[in-house]
């Protein structure tokens, strides 16, 4: 029989995001493990108030859930407000950005291939053609 682990998400929220998660491979973040079977997994990750992470693409697809704060994803060179209880998919090898706003941004990101959040492999900083960079991209830089 396998054993469940059952996590209580807002039990961990920011707090614990910022104070015990380590740092996100690539981007101004920390980020705790929640779950993971080799496959699917899921984190819960911090980012600090006016904070934001660089284009970038993952291996596979993306569940994000604000869970607290306030925030922004930039997908297609369009960037979308984002607040607590909005959950919205990002498919695999899709350029986007996600941003923190006034406040500290918490999401919750499940996906598929699963890699930790210090996992060189679990991003790659792109242009938004999915063209791997030397130089990180942003959003509101002159890139658009």
């Amino acid at each position: 029989m396998t054993d469940l682990r059952i996590v209580n998400v807002p039990d961990l929220l920011a707090a614990q995001a910022a104070k015990d998660g380590e740092p996100v491979h690539g981007a101004p973040a920390t980020g705790v493990g929640l779950h993971t079977n080799g496959h699917l997994g899921a984190d819960l990750l911090h980012v600090p108030a006016g904070e934001r992470f660089a284009v970038h693409t993952h291996p596979g697809d993306h569940l994000l859930m604000c869970m607290e704060g306030e925030g922004t994803i930039s997908i297609g060179e369009v960037t979308y407000n984002v607040q607590p209880g909005d959950l919205y998919l990002v498919p695999g090898m899709v350029p986007h950005a996600v941003g923190a706003g006034t406040r500290d941004h918490v999401l919750m990101a499940i996906g598929a291939p699963h890699r930790p959040v210090a996992s060189p492999t679990r991003m790659t900083h792109t242009d938004w053609d999915g063209n791997p960079v030397d130089a990180p991209v942003y959003v509101g830089d002159g890139d658009q």
